[in-house]
């Protein structure tokens, strides 16, 4: 049993760099990307797999410190919020409209892209909408 492979980080860390070996380059990278390079080589598969393990590593290690009033993404529960503060590890984040905090550690929380915050708003009006419309019966 291979006693390196142990955590799901670790697994998925596994999991690319046997998809690199099989040839899976090109399915990792988004379609926007133009098609018309050669087949990247041997070594460059290699060196890339090797960069994306010690991103990997470091961010695991090293997780980011989130200031106050920054927008996150919570990958665990997959949620966007305000980051209002910390304590050790946990960082506790608050819906963009409002409403009840929640916690989430500092290695599962990714910047929020925009569309992010605005999909999450966008739920958060429609459930309101949908909690205080008229009911014909």
């Amino acid at each position: 049993m291979d006693e390196r492979a142990t955590t799901p980080e670790q697994n998925g860390v596994t999991e690319l760099g046997a998809q690199i070996d099989a040839g899976a380059f090109w399915r990792l990278v988004p379609e926007c990307v133009p098609r018309e390079y050669t087949e990247p080589t041997r070594a460059l598969i290699e060196r890339v797999r090797k960069g994306l393990e010690r991103l990997a590593n470091e961010a695991r290690e090293h997780p980011r410190h989130w200031e106050p009033g920054e927008t996150a993404r919570d990958t665990r529960t997959d949620r966007v919020g305000r980051v209002m503060g910390h304590v050790g590890p946990c960082y506790q984040l608050r819906p963009l409209t409002g409403g009840k905090e929640w916690e989430a550690y500092a290695h599962d929380m990714v910047p929020a892209r925009q569309s992010d915050a605005m999909s999450a708003q966008v739920r958060e009006l429609n459930r309101r909408s949908r909690d205080h419309a008229p009911r014909s019966w």
